[in-house]
């Protein structure tokens, strides 16, 4: 099977368990525009967003370095666009103490720069 990044107003109860490993404890949004990648049916990776802010985003520990966080970021910015963004703003302290130097790292590898205490990516083409 092959990764697939599926954006949905609700999470569904059958990837309930994995996104559960995802989050670290992150409590859910009651309403988000919710980024559900799975691979083989198994939740990795997950993102929420509401307008220009990227409130989470998270790769499960196991399936790190293999291209879904870039796959994610793509169909979430992709997206952006589409609804008339110019840009997306995320900042890596929502992100558990021990991910947040790597998520900052991932964010500026995939071109987020530093703005207004938050890392931001210019969406224009």
């Amino acid at each position: 099977m092959r990764l697939t990044v599926h954006r949905l107003s609700r999470l569904p109860e059958q990837h309930r368990q994995h996104v559960e490993l995802i989050l670290q404890g992150t409590p859910l949004p009651a309403q988000a525009e919710f980024y559900l990648a799975t691979f083989n049916d198994r939740a990795v990776a997950l993102a929420w967003r509401r307008d220009e802010r990227l409130d989470f985003f998270a790769v499960r520990d196991l399936t790190r370095r293999r291209g879904i966080g870039r796959e994610l970021l793509r169909q979430i910015t992709m997206d952006a666009r589409a609804a008339g963004l110019t840009r997306l703003d995320c900042d890596p302290a929502q992100a558990p103490a021990g991910e947040r130097d790597g998520l900052a790292a991932f964010l500026q590898d995939q071109g987020f720069r530093p703005r207004e205490a938050v890392l931001s990516c210019c969406l224009y083409e």
